[in-house]
């Protein structure tokens, strides 16, 4: 009824538009700019926590604190949402888009993107989960609290509020699951025993609880205090942890339990009778890519195909140590420094001040060894990394150094900082483009492994699996949730790539049923960078220039692949060449890299034998040539000697 209901506002709305004779308005430049700072002022005033982490002074700013709530979950809730999205796109429609100029005119599309986008998740309000522990809102919750910063005292009033708040917050998520759960709407058992593990763990702590530990670390580090006030706000934070918080995990866990075999298909969403609309919309928003599902798929086949073969060279190539580990970092601070240091082919970004700050122990997940803290609008001088500091002794290191590239330098606090300190509207900052940003950091991934201290079969053996695994697992979630494959699906399609000794296509479904759209914007981005790429390197050639193309890339900042497209498209018109549509993955490095090496290697074997006898006439000529040097160099010292001794006894 919900979701119908959802479905007729849009209609009624389009419908209203075309009634009233509905035309754009031709407005000036400036009134576009200030309609987006007016949008992005109502963001902020309308969310607490998301003003929080998006400004660190919101009255510099000119904003109004938002009453302190962690929001509302309800049905009722996703309507309203879009209500107020469709008229924030009416809105945006009312400007003559050619009027704009072209920075306007991409700030334009990435918003209308932005909204569209919002308007089809919140219209399926069912695929919303609360629980799923690999990407529920109960984890986004435990992150609101984990990483809240405390700029000012005020902010420590705010934040044990939000905490006061967590048990109200939490019966607004149960309620909301109950009702999805009663249409069938839920997460599979194997999903639900994690989601409970986790529950109980974080329970089980008591005292040693993150919400108290983390809590009780920033208010000793807190300036400006009294020990009272200290010991006060302390003692607040743990009687409502103790109280509330770690209560309300327990009436969630007894509830989730009542609702184990509640999902009414035994497989992917695409069994869901919406199901297929719905991944359609959450494909477009976690790819920034407009293409069908299918068209996506066909893409990302391909995309594997030409991967293939240049792992295979790099697999078989000749005395390479393929498995060799980075020995020359111990800490995860050497590794910035190292990556900050080579940077070349990336434009220069602003003086920043980085940390690479550890995960307390408490909170620290052994399957994730690093992430990035986006700054606030107002400050993206001072940046954070939290590390894993319970993996750091026995990490990978290759895996470590590739990590810290992705969320450091030139990964994500490169591109967020170099973007965020142009002058751009403010609203910018807080419209995600996720297939973008996800798809760069994985991107600049394969750059700075090629620039790390491994040799360079290690360095291309380690770029290319990871490559594959995102790509191949991006594809499979296609093809799972937006195609409906099943397992015997999986199994033809990895055999036609000849993977399927090497994958188990029931390991690669279950990951992506549990997990749909999560993986998309980081093997789906990560492809159409490097398309990106051999395309451009195709039409420049030898005029290619890594640094240009890279700030093509990052000038505009996040937006969807077809802007990034016609941005380049632009860029190589200028220099009086066009932009090919045909490309080959990772062709030019095939050539420049290890295939090149393997190219060599293998004339070498193929034509040893004249190659030998072509070294053993050189070496002869060789010596030859140094016997006469020699036997020159001894006459004409000995016939000095002698003529000069003729003279003597001709004297004599």
């Amino acid at each position: 009824m919900n979701k119908r209901w959802n479905q007729i506002s849009i209609v009624l709305m389009s419908v209203l538009l075309l009634l009233t004779g509905f035309t754009p308005v031709h407005a000036e430049g400036e009134d576009f700019d200030e309609f987006l700072k007016q949008e992005w002022k109502q963001i902020m005033e309308s969310d607490y926590t998301t003003m929080h982490f998006s400004v660190k002074d919101y009255q510099a700013m000119g904003l109004t604190k938002p009453e302190v709530t962690l929001g509302e979950i309800s049905y009722e809730e996703f309507e309203k949402q879009v209500v107020e999205l469709n008229a924030s796109l009416e809105k945006l429609h009312q400007f003559d888009f050619e009027s704009l100029n072209d920075r306007q005119k991409i700030d334009y599309q990435v918003y209308e993107d932005n909204l569209v986008n919002k308007i089809a998740e919140s219209s399926f309000p069912n695929y919303q989960e609360m629980f799923n522990p690999y990407k529920g809102h109960h984890s986004d919750l435990s992150t609101t609290y984990t990483e809240f910063t405390f700029y000012t005292k005020e902010d420590i009033d705010d934040y044990l509020t939000l905490v006061d708040d967590y048990d109200r917050y939490m019966d607004e998520m149960i309620d909301l699951t109950a009702k999805q759960a009663e249409q069938g709407y839920f997460m599979r058992d194997a999903a639900l025993d994690v989601q409970l593990e986790q529950m109980k763990e974080f329970i089980d702590k008591g005292e040693e609880n993150p919400f108290i530990v983390i809590f009780n670390n920033n208010i000793d580090q807190f300036e400006g205090l009294t020990d009272e006030e200290r010991t006060a706000y302390k003692e607040r934070n743990q009687d409502l942890v103790l109280n509330q918080v770690l209560p309300s995990n327990q009436k969630a866990m007894e509830f989730l339990e009542t609702m184990r075999g509640k999902r009414s298909i035994s497989g992917s969403i695409y069994e869901y009778p919406d199901g297929k609309d719905y991944f359609n919309a959450l494909a477009r928003l976690k790819t920034n890519d407009e293409g069908t599902v299918q068209e996506k798929f066909d893409y990302l086949t391909k995309v594997i195909k030409d991967s293939m073969g240049y792992l295979l060279d790099i697999a078989t190539s000749i005395n390479y140590d393929m498995e060799e580990q980075i020995d020359d970092f111990s800490k995860p601070e050497e590794i910035l420094a190292y990556l900050n240091n080579h940077l070349e082919g990336f434009p220069k970004g602003p003086d920043i001040n980085y940390v690479a700050s550890y995960l307390d122990p408490s909170v620290a997940n052994p399957s994730v060894m690093a992430y990035y803290l986006q700054t606030p609008i107002d400050d993206v001088r001072d940046n954070v990394i939290r590390v894993n500091g319970t993996s750091d002794a026995g990490a990978d290191m290759n895996t470590m150094y590739y990590t810290l590239a992705h969320e450091g330098f030139p990964g994500h606090m490169y591109q967020f900082t170099w973007y965020y300190s142009q002058d751009i509207n403010p609203i910018r900052h807080d419209l995600s483009m996720i297939g973008y940003t996800e798809g760069w950091a994985q991107y600049v991934e394969k750059i700075m492994l090629n620039r790390s201290p491994l040799n360079i079969g290690a360095q291309e053996y380690n770029s290319l699996n990871v490559f594959l695994s995102y790509t191949l697992q991006a594809a499979v979630d296609l093809a799972v949730n937006g195609l409906g494959y099943s397992n015997e699906d999986l199994k033809s399609w990895l055999t036609d790539l000849g993977m399927s000794d090497a994958m188990k296509p029931e390991d690669l479904y279950d990951a992506v049923v549990d997990m749909p759209g999560q993986i998309l914007p980081y093997g789906y981005g990560l492809a159409k960078f490097w398309e990106l790429r051999e395309r451009t390197e195709s039409a420049l050639g030898e005029e290619f220039d890594l640094e240009e193309y890279h700030l093509q890339i990052l000038t505009n900042g996040p937006r969807n692949f077809k802007i990034v497209e016609n941005d380049l498209k632009k860029y190589v018109e200028s220099k009086g060449k066009t932009l090919p549509d045909e490309f080959t993955m990772f062709e030019h490095e095939h050539k420049e890299g290890i295939g090149g090496v393997n190219s060599i290697l293998s004339f070498v074997d193929k034509y040893k034998v004249p190659i030998l006898i072509g070294i053993v006439v050189v070496v002869v000529l060789i010596l030859v040539l140094l016997f006469f040097i020699i036997r020159g160099i001894f006459r004409l010292i000995f016939g000095k000697k002698k003529k000069k001794k003729a003279v003597e006894e001709y004297h004599e």
